[in-house]
């Protein structure tokens, strides 16, 4: 009798696990992939599309997915370990033998009149209202993080005729190093952007006449979709799924977690965040171990880590930071159009990674990650399935 694995997810872990798993092609093993829409989109263009200096930050799944994939347009709307099924929103019921939780990430909490540039809706409202907006009129890009550095230099350079600043609760960029903060806050200001940090915007109240500002793009703090909360999964404050160092949920053997929406729940994890670098390894190393759990062996350890944080301001400027295997960052740092380039290849190289998934199971590898303590588990890391 044959087995379903199904993926609740259609963005980086969840592309990259279904992938993973049709590809091996385990004889009895369907693979299905629940998503709420019927294209990919890239994350990692959504501030290039909104800017416009993207048409289309989408791709057909027909082009990303191995062709033994069965793509389900629906949204999850509760999951039952008991019976292994999952409920969509139009009724329907997904019975599955194992589960790869991997919905992804969205903002928290964004105030009436903010457009969340991180959401295909929103970027498309924006790039429609910037379009829109009179010379001179002001533009505030809400947060921190890179999603609003790239967006801030992103508009500034599409607009140089509309007034953008950033606004941070505290200093931007805060994983960059002292050398490669003030790199990338120098080309900011050369991009147009004023910079006003340490200034916490509240998400609430009407946010464009407080900040003077005809479109505000937000961009501070993402959290998990509440789908595992819901469903009675364990899940930590940001409502993200707990996993163990094998990307199992404890007392849930069969599904599992990747990406944004998951964490492992332990210290020796805590330099995993949320970004596209961490989640495609996790989808890859979820699909291993169910490919193992197959053949009756061991889950293996998750082992990924970074090399460097790359970071675009406009089409053809960018500040890259090199980073030890734990995201700390190192000395060096590149800077300009050199940065920009490299960027952009690894933007390209992510379509290339899941594409080079779906020919050959284990094709796509990554950087493994720091030493762990001595109290990890000692299973064996590995970075193909």
């Amino acid at each position: 009798m044959g087995s379903t694995a199904l993926i609740v997810g259609g963005g980086y872990a969840g592309v990259m696990a279904a992938n993973r798993l049709a590809a091996a092609q385990r004889p009895g093993l369907a693979v299905q992939l629940v998503n709420p829409r019927r294209r990919f989109v890239e994350r990692i263009r959504l501030h290039e599309y909104a800017g416009g200096s993207r048409e289309d930050p989408t791709a057909a799944f027909e082009s990303l997915l191995h062709p033994a994939v069965r793509l389900v347009h629906g949204s999850a709307k509760r999951i039952n370990d008991g019976y292994r099924t999952v409920l969509l929103a139009d009724g329907r019921t997904m019975p599955w033998d194992y589960l790869v939780y991997a919905v992804g990430s969205g903002h928290s909490t964004v105030p009436a009149g903010a457009l969340a540039v991180d959401r295909l809706s929103d970027a498309a409202a924006a790039r429609r209202e910037l379009a829109a907006l009179a010379p001179g009129a002001g533009v505030a890009v809400v947060g921190g993080g890179l999603t609003a550095v790239e967006t801030a230099a992103e508009t500034a350079r599409a607009f140089p005729q509309l007034r953008v600043a950033l606004y941070s609760a505290g200093p931007i960029a805060p994983r960059f190093g002292e050398q490669g903060r003030r790199a990338l806050e120098q080309r900011l200001r050369r991009a147009g952007v004023q910079l006003h940090t340490g200034s916490p915007v509240p998400p609430d109240g009407d946010v464009r006449r407080h900040l003077g500002a005809g479109v505000v793009l937000w961009c501070a703090g993402f959290a998990a979709p509440p789908l595992a909360a819901v469903s009675g999964l364990p899940v930590n404050g940001e409502g993200r799924l707990r996993v163990d160092p094998t990307l199992q949920v404890p007392g849930h053997g069969r599904i599992y977690g990747a990406g944004d929406a998951a964490v492992i729940d332990r210290p020796e994890y805590a330099y995993l965040r949320m970004c596209c670098a961490a989640a495609m390894p996790m989808g890859a190393g979820a699909a291993g171990n169910i490919l193992r759990s197959l053949d009756g062996a061991a889950g293996a350890r998750h082992d990924s880590g970074f090399r460097g944080v790359c970071v675009s301001l406009g089409r053809s400027d960018g500040v890259v930071q090199f980073v030890a295997a734990d995201d700390s960052p190192a000395r060096l740092h590149l800077s300009g159009r050199t940065a920009a380039v490299q960027k952009e290849i690894i933007c390209r190289m992510t379509l290339r990674w899941i594409r080079g998934e779906a020919k050959r199971s284990g094709a796509y590898t990554w950087p493994t990650g720091p030493k762990m303590q001595p109290s990890a588990p000692a299973v064996q890391a590995q970075t193909q399935g």
